[in-house]
Parts: C-alpha cells; sequence; structure tokens
C-alpha cells in the first residue's frame, strides 16, 4: 500500500516537471525513509525506474482510483497544472483527480504549486469549488497566493517555495584552467518562436565571434523544443551544439560547467540561481516575472525589448558584475531553500497527524 499519490504533469520528459517530482520524492523520503509513494505518470514504467517509486499510468482510471483507496493522502504538485491558457482539459484531469481523491475521504495536500492564467469565470468557479475541500494549499509565490484568494477560496493558503529550490544538486565541479565560456540558452515554443529562431541564430554568431565561448542549446521539453533548436542551430553560422539529455542528471551536469544561462523557462533560472550562475531571464511568461519580483531582480527582458543586441547587452553587464549579483541573491535563495523544505515538512506533519 502506497501511503501517498502524487498527481502532476509526470512522464512527459520535461525537465522542469522532473525537477519538481525528484525534489518531492526526495524531500519526503528524507524526512521519513520507509515512506511509500506512487506517481501518476504517462510513462509508469520510466518514471519508476528513474525515481525509485512505484508508478501507473495517469489516464488508466481503475488503476488510479485502486491507488487511491489503498493511499493515506494526495499530493497534487507540479508546473502549470492550474491554468486554462493552453486548454482547460488537463486543469479538468487534475481538479477530477483531487474530487476522486474527496469523495473518497482521503487528504488532499496542494504541494507548492504555481498559478496560471485563469480566464474562463467556469474554471475559477471549479478551482473554488475543489480547492475549498483540500486539506492543506501551498503556493510558489504571493502572486498565486492572491489569484486564489481573488476566487473567494476559504482555506488557509501558505507561500513556500518552487520545489526545485530545495533540491541537492551534485557538487559544482568546474575546470579552474578551463578557458572557455560556456553558456547555456534555454527557450521555449511560443506564438513568436519563428521571430526567436532569428534572434538566437544571431545571438549566437555575436558569442562566438569571440574565440573561447561556446554556445549550448537546452531542451527543457524535447517533444517541443528540439525542432526550434534545430532551426537555430541551422540559420546560425556559429558553431553551437544542442545537449540531447537521457536523464536529469545530465542536465544538472551540464549546469554545474555553465558560466551563465539565458533562460525562457522558470527553471532553467531556478538552476541557475541554485547554482550561482549569472543568468538572463527573458519573460513571455508571468510566473517568470514572479519569480523574479521574488528574487529582486530587476532586469528581466520583455518580449517587446527582445532583440539580439539586448541579450548581448545584459550578458557582457551580468558577466561583469558576476559577483555583486551572487553575493545579493545569496540571502534570498538561503530563504527560498528553507521555504521549499517547509513544504515536505508540513506534508509530512499532515499525513501522520
Amino acid at each position: 500500500m502506497s501511503e501517498i499519490v502524487i498527481s502532476g504533469y509526470y512522464g512527459y520528459n520535461n525537465v522542469g516537471d522532473e525537477l519538481i517530482l525528484k525534489s518531492i520524492v526526495n524531500d519526503l523520503k528524507t524526512l521519513n525513509p520507509d515512506i511509500t509513494i506512487t506517481v501518476l505518470s504517462v510513462k509508469p514504467k520510466e518514471t519508476s525506474r528513474k525515481f525509485n517509486v512505484k508508478s501507473i499510468n495517469r489516464y488508466n482510471i481503475c488503476s488510479i482510483l485502486v491507488e487511491l483507496v489503498k493511499c493515506k493522502m494526495l499530493i497534487s504538485g507540479s508546473g502549470g497544472l492550474f491554468q486554462d491558457t493552453t486548454a482547460s482539459l488537463s486543469l479538468w484531469y487534475y481538479l477530477t483527480i483531487i474530487n476522486i481523491a474527496k469523495i473518497l475521504n482521503r487528504k488532499v495536500f496542494i504541494y507548492a504549486v504555481g498559478i496560471g492564467g485563469i480566464k474562463r469565470s467556469f474554471n475559477k468557479f471549479l478551482i473554488k469549488s475543489c480547492f475549498n475541500k483540500v486539506d492543506f494549499i501551498s503556493v510558489r509565490t504571493d502572486y498565486d497566493k492572491n489569484i486564489l484568494e481573488s476566487f473567494m477560496i476559504n482555506r488557509e493558503i501558505i507561500v513556500t517555495a518552487d520545489p526545485v529550490f530545495g533540491i541537492v544538486l551534485p557538487i559544482k565541479i568546474k575546470d579552474n584552467q578551463q578557458k572557455v565560456k560556456k553558456i547555456g540558452i534555454i527557450i521555449r515554443k511560443t506564438k513568436y518562436w519563428k521571430e526567436d529562431t532569428e534572434i538566437f541564430s544571431k545571438l549566437s554568431e555575436i558569442l562566438t565571434e569571440k574565440p573561447g565561448t561556446e554556445v549550448i542549446l537546452i531542451p527543457f521539453q524535447k517533444s517541443s523544443d528540439l525542432r526550434i533548436l534545430e532551426t537555430i542551430k541551422k540559420k546560425s553560422n556559429a558553431k553551437i551544439s544542442i545537449l540531447l539529455w537521457e536523464n536529469i542528471e545530465d542536465i544538472l551536469n551540464l549546469f554545474s560547467q555553465l558560466d551563465l544561462v539565458v533562460s525562457m523557462r522558470l527553471h532553467g533560472l531556478i538552476l541557475a540561481i541554485k547554482y550561482n550562475i549569472p543568468f538572463v531571464p527573458i519573460s513571455r511568461y508571468s510566473k517568470l516575472i514572479n519569480l523574479m519580483k521574488t528574487i529582486e531582480e530587476k532586469n528581466i527582458l520583455q518580449a517587446t525589448e527582445l532583440n539580439a543586441e539586448n541579450i548581448y547587452t545584459q550578458i557582457t553587464n551580468k558577466i561583469s558584475n558576476k559577483n555583486d549579483i551572487l553575493i545579493k541573491n545569496n540571502d534570498i535563495i538561503i530563504k527560498l531553500e528553507n521555504n521549499a523544505k517547509k513544504t515536505a515538512n508540513l506534508c509530512i506533519s499532515m499525513l501522520t497527524n
């Protein structure tokens, strides 16, 4: 019997969600090594192997019902679960799993989630109805809390931090004799993706004009990112590479060697912060802006000012002022790491009480 069932966007080879799952599982097992966990995943065999947990298919309703009947608690936690910007069906799926758990009288813990754009009034009503039944709600930022409070949710909402802030990283091994600067670029497919391929192919050329700079393109979701990154590589006259990772450890090992990160993705920035790497955030979505507000970072490139020259200027500024930036961020990072661990403590406390 698994004590905890975890629901989220797992098994899709999305780096952010894989990092979240790794963080949640590790934090819970650190506090209670004997705890048993089942994860709902689109690729259960792969998830089970990677994270040393039991896993079942997220679309096998019979298996889900069996696990929810046997468990003590459902955790709902992952990136972008509660939003209808892309579609409503995925939102309804996650809310349905929560509602089933509550019908079965199981504890439900909302685990440090971010709340995306909710456009439809009906979906706001569904979230309000569902979240008013759960046992505990924790969110990443004050912004997420404010959104939920605007839905008139009557449960206490605790602000903690993204679980990945609490992840224990491999020791950073950097060859001090290595003179090559490694710059990681992480972009995502948006409606501006054709413009982005032009911008980043040009940026790669600017960065590699001077010897001693290596540009590495990092797909955080292979299914959508690889095509864009391959287009950038073809368009650019620069010698650039694409990281074809197989597991999260490949990503972490690369980050341990990077000198700077340019990222459109939230967890690309969180890993840069964790590794004390200078970073240039590029905002196409509100959750990046919310993170930058949390760490008091004012230099964020908006869509309207996005071009290769502006990004390059930010890169040179960040590298020049590296030490000052890292010292400024240190206290904030420690607080976020502690808040991420706090979520796991609250979860275990609720499970055992």
